[in-house]
């Protein structure tokens, strides 16, 4: 396995001083980037650690992996790393405290991802099927061709161009969908704001705790469900109670708004 190691010993200013007259903790990083020449079909993230992940895929029967692991203090004796099992890609971001793991991988189109991280930033284009958990960080899916699963436990949410099911939750943040359809949406927040817009007809659950809710759905018949504690409703779509598709829209606090695409 070929790989390229850059490590810069300082990299610009103090990054963090905790109080005046402490020791400044200088952030330093290390760079590797591999080329794996399997075509691979799933990426695996694994639990613990902390960091970004990033998925770009294209028309290649490679797989490119840049993996950048930032620090403070002494260089980790763990640095994370990742494994290739026939078809998988494995991915590990735990390199000990005060360090994290970023990657960013291009992947064959219609990769599948899943997997869970402590913390940081999601990133998947154009990918297959989504199945992925963050203890604290947004996730952000563009383009999926499977069915897609989202959870954080706080930050945003944002899926796109998906015709499968999607679910999305996330403790405190707001959802955004766009280009949704051929699928039941199911998203719900505990804090935060939800919109929706679906290019195909279908059933829709949309629920928090605290927050507004705009739902944009095209020509069909729905049964309409709307519930708010504190909010006014603003619904520009008949109700059905024969319909099989089902729009049930819910939060405790703020407006609801379904309309007609």
């Amino acid at each position: 396995m070929a790989t390229s190691r850059i490590a810069m010993a300082t990299v610009g200013a103090a990054a963090l001083i905790a109080l005046a007259g402490c020791t400044p903790l200088t952030q330093s990083r290390l760079d590797f980037s591999n080329t794996e020449e399997v075509k691979i079909t799933q990426i695996t993230v694994a639990r613990g650690g902390s960091g970004d992940v990033v998925v770009i895929t294209g028309q290649v029967s490679n797989v490119q992996i840049d993996r950048v692991v930032r620090y403070h203090g002494g260089e980790p004796r763990t640095t994370g790393n990742y494994r290739i099992n026939g078809t998988e890609l494995l991915l590990d971001a735990d390199c000990g405290q005060r360090c994290s793991v970023s990657y960013e991988i291009i992947a064959p189109e219609g990769v599948s991802v899943r997997g869970e991280t402590g913390s940081g930033e999601v990133s998947l284009t154009r990918v297959g099927t989504v199945d992925i958990k963050v203890g604290s960080g947004g996730i952000t899916v563009n383009g999926a061709s499977g069915t897609v699963k989202a959870e954080t436990g706080s930050g945003e949410v944002s899926i796109s161009d998906v015709k499968s099911a999607v679910t999305a939750r996330t403790g405190s943040g707001g959802i955004t969908g766009r280009g949704l359809g051929d699928g039941q949406v199911d998203v719900e927040t505990g804090s935060g704001s939800v919109s929706l817009t679906l290019s195909t007809a279908g059933s829709v659950r949309a629920h928090t705790a605290s927050g507004e809710v705009e739902l944009a759905v095209p020509p069909g018949s729905y049964r309409v469900s709307v519930n708010t504690g504190t909010g006014d409703k603003n619904v520009g779509v008949s109700n059905d109670p024969t319909a099989t598709l089902h729009l049930d829209v819910k939060t405790g606090s703020g407006d609801v708004t379904i309309s007609q695409r």
